[in-house]
């Protein structure tokens, strides 16, 4: 696995140019997301935003909904950037826009302290987590302890799930890019199909060649939860398939995944 700085992959100029230069590209996913969080229902009016970044894929519409959010992001470009995106949107809505430059995963029960009360978001940060720790074993323990740190809260996540090279020629005519899915005992269950059938039914919409890279966050979310993959076509030759799922807080916890960390796209 290739060596890279955090920011890289959480944010900093490079990162925050790129999101500014793709943003057509990227309008359709962004769309997504914007109609499956209409259908979460939030149970706090503050809102705890782990990795917002500048919000680049985030809907202002649903950032209205609370009456304060609280932004917490290791990256120094991200209050400015943020407001940047949303900052008009927030003020017609009154919101309230607090910054906190930290670790949201590392610091998440100083938080979960500090803000008793708020419903968290992980916004794209969690399928990153592979990188930043840079050890598969400890990403992925990590990652499947993340429903047990916030049993009892209510909380959401938009993730990285799959990534790889994707071949434009290969993309179906008319391709299904978002999907209903649902974890169960035997893992992430898809259209009806899970495991190596189910990666083939994703990449062959996006046109998905050679290796894909799971993201170790298939466990995530608890058993039972429904969630949405929602295609992402990140650049020209590479894809992503994301999953979109909110938890509440009466949710129970179970610990147990089943999923491989790499696949092919053909056979």
């Amino acid at each position: 696995m290739r060596q890279r700085d955090k920011r890289d992959t959480t944010g900093g100029l490079r990162w925050h140019w790129r999101a500014f230069l793709q943003r057509r590209r990227w309008a359709a996913t962004s769309a997504a997301i914007a109609d499956w969080l209409a259908t979460t229902r939030p149970a706090s009016t503050q809102l705890l935003l782990i990795g917002g970044s500048a919000g680049w894929m985030m809907c202002s519409r649903w950032l209205q909904r609370f009456s304060e959010i609280v932004l917490v992001d290791i990256d120094p470009w991200a209050p400015n950037l943020f407001r940047f995106n949303h900052g008009r949107a927030l003020h017609a809505s009154g919101t309230r826009l607090q910054c906190v430059e930290t670790d949201g995963l590392q610091e998440l029960e100083v938080l979960l302290a500090r803000y008793p009360q708020a419903s968290l978001f992980f916004d794209n940060v969690l399928g990153q987590h592979l990188y930043r720790v840079r050890d598969i074993e400890q990403a992925e323990a990590e990652l499947d302890q993340v429903a047990a740190r916030l049993a009892g809260r209510d909380w959401g996540s938009v993730h990285d799930l799959f990534s790889g090279p994707v071949d434009a020629l290969r993309v179906p005519v008319h391709p299904v890019l978002g999907f209903d899915a649902q974890r169960d005992a035997q893992g992430l269950l898809v259209d009806g199909l899970r495991g190596t059938t189910m990666h083939k039914r994703l990449l062959a919409q996006v046109g998905g060649v050679n290796e894909w890279m799971d993201h170790v966050t298939s466990g995530v979310f608890p058993v039972g939860v429904r969630s949405r993959l929602i295609a992402w076509p990140f650049l020209p030759n590479y894809a992503h398939w994301l999953q979109a799922g909110w938890v509440a807080a009466s949710v129970p916890v179970a610990h147990q995944r089943d999923h491989e960390r790499h696949f092919e796209a053909t056979s």
